[in-house]
């Protein structure tokens, strides 16, 4: 297991990525005031048929009810998945009492670092 940490105070995200070596990649991505599980998303290499890829990647969610982190999730899935080639899931719960729109554009722009960090670091 791999594991990252970005940002400071109720902006803190850690993420921890088990790799299967080849075989898909499992993250947990969480932070804010009180981390939890509000979303999930699964990515997987688009399919190929009749010698062409139909999408980059297929994407499911499942969501918590009220919660909104499976959009996050899913961001996240993709952009790992596009760059791994392998499946990836994303478990997701951030978050930060009465968020602002600038706290959740602060918390957002941590989680993208970190990701960006993994990639650069266990990845390529």
């Amino acid at each position: 297991m791999k594991t990252e940490t970005y940002g400071n105070g109720k902006y803190i995200v850690n993420i921890s990525i088990h790799d299967t070596n080849g075989s898909g990649l499992a993250m947990f991505v969480r932070g804010g005031d009180k981390p939890h599980l509000g979303g999930v998303a699964l990515a997987s290499p688009g399919i190929e048929i009749h010698g062409k890829t139909l999408s980059s990647c297929d994407l499911w969610t499942i969501t918590v009810p009220g919660h909104k982190d499976a959009e996050l999730a899913q961001k996240i899935a993709k952009k790992v998945c596009n760059a791994s080639g392998e499946p990836v899931s994303v478990s997701l719960g951030i978050h930060i009492e009465n968020a602002t729109a600038e706290d959740i554009e602060l918390i957002c722009n941590n989680v993208d670092a970190a990701v960006d960090v993994i990639l650069k670091k266990y990845l390529c």
